[in-house]
């Protein structure tokens, strides 16, 4: 599922191809959304963002498309001459200035009143946005230190989306791996500096993984793992998917385990309770 990072590039990618464009075409085959079909394609989109894990496309009439990818929704950005060669359902068409913007196989996806927007149901729910300017390292500190969340597992709480919006798997296994924080412990039991430095990186990485297209470690140490021959979905990580593989702290082999049906990478010699 693409997480925060993932979902804030695919904004960045849909704004720049359809904000304050002028459509040449849009389309909306989806049952659910293309009743709404009619009056969109005569308005200009504002705005493209995202919260969360959500995508959100803002009209100037003061309608939005909502949509969450979850595990098979895709955005895809490309020339109107490009062959598309998949089975995947079209969702959602816009076409601006020779590219075409389209969403494949999303089944949560919505046009609603702008100005409901955080009413939504997965909206709603969320906590401060991990990439929002608004959201601290101290803001995130401070909510690690509330009763509301201070007794949860660490595994546990860095997937709950009203904790922080955009966190998901991989996020989870580097933030707390780099953070030297045991899955299974709680932030109360942890001392200030080690939830400053939990806090911190949980702003950091992510914005780290925005900002270079998926890494959460320096380059200078992606392209050493990288000459060593190792895959892009282990060099550009320090924990997630390098099971089996070196910690590059400390020697140790991180290992997988699993919670709750989901996988998460640690290292047992860096992260212990």
């Amino acid at each position: 599922m693409p997480e925060g990072p993932e979902t804030r590039r695919a904004a960045d990618r849909l704004s720049n191809r359809i904000r304050d464009k002028e459509l040449s075409r849009l389309r909306l085959p989806y049952p659910p959304i293309s009743e709404f079909e009619g009056v969109l394609e005569l308005a200009c989109v504002k705005s493209v963002t995202s919260r969360g894990k959500a995508l959100l496309i803002r009209f100037d009439n003061d309608l939005s498309l909502y949509c969450h990818s979850q595990l098979y929704g895709k955005w895809t950005v490309n020339k109107v001459s490009t062959e598309i060669r998949w089975n995947r359902s079209l969702r959602a068409e816009f076409i601006a200035e020779g590219y075409a913007v389209r969403l494949w196989s999303a089944t949560d996806v919505e046009v609603i009143p702008t100005k409901d927007e955080e009413s939504h149901p997965y909206i709603a729910k969320l906590g401060p946005d991990v990439l929002d300017e608004t959201t601290s390292p101290d803001m995130i500190m401070s909510r690690l230190e509330s009763p509301r969340f201070n007794g949860r597992s660490a595994a546990s709480l860095m997937l709950d989306q009203s904790f922080v919006a955009g966190l998901g798997n991989y996020l989870r296994s580097e933030i707390l791996h780099q953070a030297g924080v045991h899955p299974k412990t709680r932030p109360k039991d942890l001392d200030a500096e080690r939830i400053h430095k939990w806090g911190s990186l949980t702003k950091s990485v992510s914005i780290r993984s925005y900002q270079s297209n998926g890494l959460t470690v320096s380059d200078e140490l992606a392209g050493r793992r990288k000459d060593k021959g190792e895959r892009r979905r282990s060099y550009r990580h320090s924990a997630f998917c390098r099971n089996g593989l070196d910690c590059h702290e400390c020697g140790s082999t991180i290992e997988r385990i699993r919670i709750s049906g989901r996988r998460l990478d640690m290292c047992p010699s860096c992260q212990v309770m």
